[in-house]
C-alpha cells in the first residue's frame, strides 16, 4: 500500500494559519482607530477639512465637472485667524467656516458658507 499523502492537510493547515495571522492584524489595525483620535472631530483644521469637501461636492455636482476640476480652499482670512490661533474649534463649532471654490479650466468661482454643524447654508456664485 502507498504512503497516504498529507500535502492536502498540510494546505489547509497552512492556509488556516494565514488567516489567522490575516484576521489577527485587521484587530489590531482595527484596533487603532479606537485609540487614536479623529481630526475631523478634534481640531479646527480638521473640521474645515471636512467642510471644504461638503462645499467641493456642491461644486463638482452642480456644474457637473470632475471632483479634480473643483477646488475649495477656506477663506483667506478664515484661514489666518485659524494660523495665528484666533479661532478655536468651539467657534468654528458655533459660528461655521466659509469657503472659496472655483472650477478649473471654467471662470466659474464663488463661495460657500457652512454652519457649525457642517451644513452648507449659502452657496453663490461670482464674488
Amino acid at each position: 500500500m502507498p504512503p497516504h499523502n498529507n500535502l492536502r492537510s498540510d494546505r489547509r493547515k497552512n492556509g488556516r494559519h494565514v488567516f489567522a495571522a490575516a484576521a489577527t492584524l485587521g484587530l489590531v489595525f482595527t484596533g487603532y482607530g479606537v485609540f487614536v483620535p479623529s481630526a475631523d472631530a478634534q481640531t479646527v483644521s480638521g473640521l474645515s477639512s471636512k467642510w471644504g469637501r461638503a462645499c467641493k461636492m456642491r461644486v463638482v455636482e452642480q456644474f457637473d465637472v470632475p471632483n479634480s476640476d473643483a477646488v475649495v480652499n477656506l477663506g483667506a482670512t478664515e484661514q489666518k485667524s485659524i494660523d495665528e490661533g484666533n479661532t478655536s474649534l468651539a467657534d468654528a463649532q458655533k459660528y461655521g467656516l466659509s469657503f472659496n471654490w472655483e472650477v478649473r479650466g471654467k471662470k466659474i468661482s464663488g463661495y460657500c458658507n457652512v454652519d457649525g454643524k457642517g451644513k452648507i447654508t449659502e452657496f453663490k456664485q461670482g464674488l
